[in-house]
């Protein structure tokens, strides 16, 4: 009698191989009436405004996540959002795009530098600076920060303390985040003597790099919505960095998100907004110290 082994099982009809698991299907087209579904979830879930012209943007993003749940179709994905928490998040995780480098937009970090810090010091009972980079991704514009407020401490700022808040909707970025572990390319934008004291290089892995414990023992990272303000809850800050991220809503949440950070802005504290959105940074009590930095009016 032919012996059966432990692997799938099969029967061989001619030169067809049948298999007892059935193979995963490709998802169905699209429909405009999912598309409209999945567009209004990406507003309430999200908060970000997508083209329902953009059809093929939403099948390039989602169609893992159909694969992923053993869905076939984008109506049975719109049904399982409308029940699943969990899947609501991957499905925000998806959409989104996380670009970020050590030292990107460097005229701001400059500014902080020579300039800022040292104003917004002057007169204060306590040095204590928090940094919240608000959409964080996975770090490095926090990290930058926290390089730049500790050469500020040692070009004479002395007593300063240094604290980061790292806030995401995305939790696979946010736990990246706090590992602070990055590769060769990443850290490019890192000069040579900050790499020297806050990089430390990995002993097994070429290439590799970690964020040393003090710039690490000094941040929190959580996820967060900046759009329904989930998450946000205790945030007070001096310095907010909220860039690249506005031009992904619409005018109405777009004040949300910028209401949302103002409350947690602390009177003479500074916003950095990316160089392309600053304008949509514009509300009362905000008053612009150059392009793309606004300060909270005390």
């Amino acid at each position: 009698m032919p012996s059966r082994n432990d692997g799938s099982a099969r029967s061989k009809l001619g030169n067809i191989v049948m298999l007892d698991r059935p193979l995963q299907l490709s998802p169905s087209p699209m429909r405009p009436d999912d598309v409209k579904k999945l567009v209004a979830m990406a507003r309430s879930v999200v908060g970000i405004t997508i083209d329902e012209r953009k059809a093929d943007f939403l099948a390039g993003r989602l169609g893992r996540r159909l694969v992923s749940t053993g869905l076939t179709n984008y109506a049975d994905y719109c049904r399982l959002l409308q029940t699943s928490a969990a899947e609501r998040t991957a499905f925000g995780e998806a959409l989104t795009t996380h670009t970020t480098s050590f030292f990107r937009e460097r005229s701001q970090y400059d500014w902080l530098l020579e300039k800022g810090l040292a104003d917004m010091t002057e007169g204060r009972d306590t040095r204590e600076m928090v940094v919240w980079s608000a959409a964080c991704s996975t770090g490095q514009e926090g990290y930058t920060a926290l390089m730049v407020l500790h050469q500020a401490r040692d070009r004479g700022l002395r007593g300063l303390a240094p604290r980061l808040i790292g806030t995401d909707i995305s939790r696979p970025v946010v736990q990246r985040a706090k590992t602070a572990v990055y590769s060769k390319q990443e850290i490019e934008g890192i000069p040579i003597e900050l790499r020297r004291r806050f990089l430390l290089s990995s002993k097994s892995t070429d290439g590799v790099y970690r964020i040393v414990p003090e710039l690490r023992d000094q941040a929190i990272w959580r996820q967060a919505n900046l759009a329904s303000g989930e998450g946000l809850d205790g945030i007070s800050a001096d310095i907010v960095f909220l860039r690249n991220v506005l031009i992904y809503f619409d005018e109405e949440i777009r004040g949300r998100v910028i209401e949302n950070v103002y409350r947690r802005l602390r009177p003479g504290g500074v916003l950095m907004t990316g160089h392309t959105e600053a304008s949509h940074a514009r509300r009362d009590g905000l008053e612009l110290v150059q392009p793309s930095i606004y300060r909270k009016v005390k």
